[in-house]
């Protein structure tokens, strides 16, 4: 849990929320259109603190399921591996027509931030 002070005084608790992704090599729109009928949701995450971005996939249902329920201002912890960062959420791309969740961006902030 972090911790955070009201402005107005008291405390206020939010909760971390888990995402779970793995290292995404499917590239291009056909290896994606697949990946999508896994079940997998592509996804990028990028930030100060990586050389490169990380190409990810998440579990489609999971991921959707999760974001809508928690929202874009939430406290996201992101695992890949063994591996944890912090993470927030900068973008969700939808199908227009079904509102199907169809790419995810992540940000990762500078550890400290």
């Amino acid at each position: 849990m972090l911790e955070s002070f009201h402005p107005l005084g008291g405390r206020e608790f939010k909760m971390v929320v888990t995402l779970k992704a793995k290292i995404r090599d499917a590239f291009g729109k056909e290896k994606v259109k697949k990946l999508r009928a896994e079940g997998g949701l592509p996804a990028v995450a990028y930030g100060p603190g990586l050389e490169e971005p990380l190409h990810l996939v998440l579990d489609l249902r999971e991921a959707q399921k999760t974001i809508t329920r928690e929202g874009r201002d939430a406290d996201y912890e992101l695992i890949v591996g063994r591996k944890k960062y912090r993470a927030l959420l900068q973008e969700v791309q939808r199908d227009p027509l079904s509102g199907e969740f169809l790419h995810v961006d992540l940000y990762l902030p500078a550890s400290g931030k």
